[in-house]
């Protein structure tokens, strides 16, 4: 479970419009997977292309309220294998459910690469949450990679600093 789902985990929740998934199919699967969700459930005939890590879209519609479920195909692209390697299995409130979902930093760094506005809101969000409980050194390595270690800077550095005290957090 990626995009929002993901970064609400870590940040602070926002509404979305659809669910993110980054699958690992084989041939037939997910065919046979929008047969087993039933009429209610369409698969978008047309595959799309998510251009920054060079993976398939398949975009599956639950029709009575027209929320759409986005599977993105595993790609080659160095990050994304290294995040879906470094998934977690965590317990969603809102879902009621355990999910597997990116570590914190990979949700910052996937985000980064997007900048779209949304994406770099989340990007503060969950550095003004978990600052102290990132790996600074992973962010590093993957954001210089990227291009993106300034931006990831500026973003930190555009959070106040807000003395809260001690403060009990569930954290994950």
């Amino acid at each position: 479970l990626v995009g929002a789902f993901s970064s609400n985990a870590y940040g602070i929740a926002r509404s979305t419009k659809d669910a993110d998934f980054v699958v690992s199919l084989q041939a037939g699967d997910l065919r046979r997977l929008v047969d087993r969700l039933g009429p209610d459930f369409r698969l978008d005939p047309q595959m799309k292309f998510e251009v920054l890590t060079g993976s398939v879209r398949y975009v599956i519609t639950f029709l009575p309220t027209d929320f759409d479920i986005d599977l993105f195909r595993l790609s080659d692209d160095s990050h994304h294998a290294e995040r879906f390697r470094r998934k977690r299995r965590v317990q969603l409130g809102e879902l009621s459910r355990e999910v597997w979902i990116p570590t914190a930093e990979d949700v910052v760094i996937q985000k980064l690469r997007w900048q779209r506005r949304k994406d770099l809101d989340d990007v503060v969000n969950i550095l003004a949450v978990r600052a102290d409980k990132l790996d600074w050194e992973y962010l590093s390595k993957w954001t210089h990679l990227h291009g993106t270690y300034d931006l990831l800077d500026q973003l930190q550095r555009s959070i106040p600093d807000i003395d809260l005290g001690e403060r009990d957090s569930p954290g994950l």
